[in-house]
C-alpha cells in the first residue's frame, strides 16, 4: 500500500467526516431509526422444523446402504439436490456420482473418512429428468460396494432464462460449473454443455459468493425488497440470515450490488445512507450478532461537487456514485471500490477511507486529489468507463512495487472518459499499477474486437481463473442482431490475442426487466472439504 503523509487536505477530510458524524442522530449512527440491521431467525426456525420431520421419519425404521432414505430438495429451495441418509454396520467412505447425460458431465464427490452414520448431499441433478445416482461405499480394506438410485426432478420454472452453448473446448476450460448470478430472480449453475445442474428458488440479486467456510452468501428478498442476506450451503441449509431495512428508501435493492467477507468473518455490504443520496455507502455487519459494526460513506472521501453537481444517469435518485463492487486486497489489507457513475476505481484503507490511488480519467478532479491519480504509461491506454467487478490478481511480474487488477470496462463515458469510443464496445481489461511511481498501464484486454455486439451499458463481470490463468468475462446487457436482449458469458485464455474456450448466450429477459446476468463465477459444485450434517449452524 502506498502511504501518503497527512496533508492539509487529509486533515480537512478528517474534520469533515467528524462533523458529518456528529450531525447524525444516534439512530443513524448505530443503524437504528430509519435504518436497522438485524439477525433474522425466520428461515432458521422453518429449517429446524424441516430437520425435525426428517429425523422423525428416519427414526421410524432402519435405513441402510441398500435401502436409504432419499429426500429430494430437503430444504425446499434447491430443487436439483437431494439428501441420502443411512446407517452401515461397518465404516465406509462414501462417493456419490450423478451420472451425466454423457460421461464428461458426471458430477462426483468423495466424502473423506470412514463412518457408520451417513448424511450424503447429492448435487448436480438435471431438471425434468430421471436421474441415476450411484452411491459407492469403500471399506477400510479397500473393497467397494455400490448402490444405484433414481431421483426424479421437476421441470425448471416457466420464467427461467434460456442458456445456450456457443462454444466449448473442455480440455482448455477451468474446472467447475459456471454459476450465473442475475440482477433479479434465479441464481443457477450450468455445466460445460450449458445444462442447468443447480439453482435456487429463492429470488437472488447480485450477491452470490462462496465464503471461507464453504457456505454461500446470498442476497434475497424480505418484504418485497432485496434486503436479506442469507448464509447457506449448496443443499439450502441456512446458517445465518440478516435483514437491512430503510424506512425512507423506496427502491427494490436495499443491499444493492456487492457483499464481501472481511478478515475475522464480518460482512461488508454496499447499501444506502439515510439521506437524499443512494448507492454510496458501505456497512459492516457483525457475522455473529447481525449488528451494525461500522459504515463508510463515499461522500466523506470524494469531492463535494461530485455529488452536489452530479447531472448524469439517475440524477433524480441521488445516485451520483453508484458503487458496484468491493474487493478486499489480502496483501495490502485495503479495499478496492468501483464506481459506475464516476468512471472510477480506487484503493483505500478500511475503515478509515484513506485513499492510496485513483484509476480514472483526470478531468474534473480538484487539485487536492491530483496526488492520488495514476498516470498512464505505454501505448493504447484507455481509462475505464462505467466499470464493474474490480479484483486484484496474483503476482504477475515478481515486482513488489506493482499490482495487477482485472475489471470489466463497460466503456461508457458518464462523468469522464473518452467520448470518441464511448459505447462502441465493452471489454475485460487487466491493468498493472506501480504504487511507488503512481503509474498504470494496460497489460491485457478482451472484447474490443467484438464491437457493439459485446457492448453492455450496465452490469457485467471479469474474473481471473486460478488453475488455467483464463478469464471469465460476462457482458451482461447486450443487444442481439434480432433486437432481443442477451447476456454473453465467455471464458478466454490470457494470450494476446485471447482465444475463446467457452461461450454461453443467455436470453429470455426483456429490456429494463432487471433479469439480465450481473456476474458469473466458475466454481466446483461441491466446495472443498464440505461435510454436511443435519442441524449444523456453521
Amino acid at each position: 500500500m502506498k502511504k501518503i503523509g497527512i496533508t492539509i487536505f487529509g486533515l480537512a477530510m478528517i474534520v469533515r467526516a467528524i462533523l458529518i458524524f456528529l450531525e447524525m442522530n444516534e439512530d443513524q449512527r448505530v443503524g437504528g431509526g430509519t435504518r436497522t440491521v438485524s439477525a433474522d431467525t425466520e428461515l432458521i426456525n422453518e429449517q429446524d422444523s424441516i430437520e425435525n420431520v426428517i429425523n422423525t421419519t428416519y427414526s421410524q425404521r432402519n435405513y441402510n446402504f441398500n435401502d436409504p432414505l432419499v429426500i429430494p430438495d430437503p430444504y425446499g429451495i434447491a430443487p436439483l439436490t437431494a439428501l441420502v441418509k443411512f446407517e452401515t454396520e461397518e465404516p465406509l467412505e462414501i462417493t456419490v456420482t450423478v451420472n451425466g447425460k454423457e460421461d464428461a458431465a458426471d458430477i462426483s464427490e468423495t466424502f473423506s473418512g470412514y463412518e457408520k452414520s451417513h448424511e450424503i448431499p447429492v448435487l448436480g441433478l438435471y431438471p425434468d429428468y430421471e436421474n441415476t445416482v450411484m452411491i459407492e461405499g469403500k471399506r477400510e480394506d479397500g473393497t467397494v460396494i455400490t448402490k444405484g438410485l433414481t431421483i426424479n426432478t421437476d421441470p425448471l420454472p416457466e420464467d427461467f432464462l434460456t442458456t445456450e452453448l456457443i462454444e466449448a473446448d473442455r480440455e482448455k476450460m477451468e474446472n467447475g460449473l459456471t454459476f450465473i448470478i442475475p440482477s433479479s430472480m434465479y441464481a443457477y449453475a450450468v455445466d460445460s454443455n450449458a445444462d442447468v445442474r443447480w439453482y435456487s428458488t429463492l429470488p437472488n440479486s447480485h450477491v452470490f459468493k462462496r465464503m471461507e467456510n464453504s457456505n454461500l452468501i446470498f442476497l434475497t428478498e424480505k418484504t418485497d425488497k432485496y434486503n436479506q442476506l442469507v448464509e447457506m450451503n449448496m443443499l439450502g441449509q441456512v446458517s445465518n440470515a440478516y435483514v437491512v431495512e430503510h424506512s425512507n428508501y423506496e427502491g427494490w435493492g436495499v443491499i444493492h450490488h456487492d457483499v464481501i467477507e472481511l478478515p475475522g468473518g464480518n460482512l461488508l455490504a454496499t447499501t444506502h445512507d439515510t439521506s437524499q443520496y443512494i448507492e454510496d455507502e458501505m456497512i459492516e455487519i457483525d457475522r455473529q450478532s447481525g449488528d451494525l459494526v461500522d459504515q463508510l460513506n463515499m461522500r466523506n472521501i470524494l469531492p463535494e461537487d461530485f455529488y452536489q453537481e452530479y447531472d448524469g444517469p439517475s440524477e433524480e435518485d441521488g445516485d451520483w456514485f453508484h458503487q458496484n463492487a468491493i474487493w478486499y486486497d489480502e496483501l495490502e489489507g485495503d479495499i478496492l471500490v468501483s464506481s459506475r457513475h464516476q468512471s472510477t476505481v480506487l484503493e483505500m484503507s478500511y475503515p478509515e477511507g484513506e485513499i492510496d490511488w485513483i484509476l480514472a480519467a483526470h478531468e474534473g478532479w480538484p487539485e487536492d486529489y491530483q496526488q492520488y491519480l495514476l498516470e498512464p504509461v505505454g501505448q493504447n491506454f484507455k481509462f475505464p468507463g462505467g466499470p464493474h467487478a474490480v479484483m486484484t490478481l496474483p503476482d504477475q511480474d515478481n515486482n513488489e512495487a506493482t499490482k495487477d487488477i482485472l475489471l470489466f470496462d463497460n466503456n461508457i463515458a458518464i462523468t469522464r472518459g473518452d467520448e470518441s469510443v464511448s459505447e462502441e464496445y465493452s471489454r475485460g481489461v487487466q491493468y498493472r499499477i506501480n504504487t511507488q511511481e503512481m503509474t498504470v498501464k494496460e497489460i491485457w484486454a478482451y472484447g474490443e474486437q467484438r464491437g457493439k455486439s459485446f457492448y453492455s451499458s450496465i452490469v457485467s463481470d471479469a474474473n481471473f481463473l486460478s488453475e488455467t490463468g483464463n478469464r471469465l468475462i460476462t457482458s451482461g446487457y447486450t443487444n442481439g442482431k434480432d433486437g432481443n436482449m442477451r447476456s454473453i458469458i465467455v471464458e478466454v485464455t490470457d494470450e494476446k490475442p485471447a482465444q475463446v474456450v467457452y461461450e454461453l448466450k443467455v436470453t429470455g429477459f426483456e429490456k429494463g426487466s432487471h433479469r439480465q446476468i450481473y456476474r458469473s463465477e466458475r466454481m466446483p459444485l461441491y466446495p472443498e472439504g464440505w461435510n454436511f450434517r443435519l442441524g449444523q449452524k456453521d
